[in-house]
């Protein structure tokens, strides 16, 4: 397997519910930077991010996961411990089919609707991620590039994944995804890559 050079920027503690089955799913509109948000990667490492979390915003189950990721910082040596694969991508714009995935995600119903009404011209994209556990975390230096408000970072150098193991097994992830997948079914097909 080849070395990763491309990471998707996302909540710490959403990258740690996703590394113990407790959700696939990440909810993305893009950074201020970007004019909208696309998927550009069938697979990518997980970039932990800090700046943003806030407790308000996140359903009160993840609370504690969110305490174990205080202290990091954004502008600090970056920790890798997981990548991820695209199983589905999905387009939404309608608040009905977001309140239907509201069991499946980490957000508040409020903080994932705040999300779809940003630019409400632009579709809110859902990415169904299969999850995979680095053998060892790999820290690399922080740079300036790697900052600022936007999903896509490119890093200075790959980061092997050989020996990565899926964070849950097939059948787990199945049953975790199904739900989603349901309500997702007559939904738009985002391009993936």
């Amino acid at each position: 397997m080849n070395p990763l050079r491309h990471a998707l920027k996302e909540w710490a503690v959403a990258i740690r519910a996703m590394e113990r089955g407790l959700t696939a799913l990440a909810v993305r509109k893009g950074g201020i930077r970007e004019k909208a948000f696309a998927v550009e990667r069938e697979r990518f490492l997980l970039f932990p991010s800090y700046e943003h979390q806030n407790p308000e915003q996140l359903k009160p189950g993840f609370h504690g996961i969110l305490e174990e990721t205080r202290g990091g910082r954004d502008d600090g040596p970056v920790r890798f411990t997981s990548f991820a694969e695209v199983h589905r991508a999905y387009e939404i714009s309608d608040e009905e089919t977001l309140q239907a995935l509201d069991p499946y995600h980490v957000w508040t119903r409020e903080y994932a609707e705040s999300r779809l009404k940003w630019r409400p011209k632009k579709p809110l994209t859902i990415l169904v991620l299969r999850n995979y556990l680095l053998p060892e975390p790999v820290e690399i230096p922080y740079s300036e590039s790697y900052g600022g408000c936007k999903s896509w970072i490119p890093l200075e150098r790959g980061i092997p994944v050989e020996g990565a193991r899926p964070a849950i097994g097939d059948a787990e992830f199945e049953r975790l995804t199904a739900p989603a997948l349901r309500v997702l079914e007559t939904a738009k097909a985002a391009p993936v890559g």
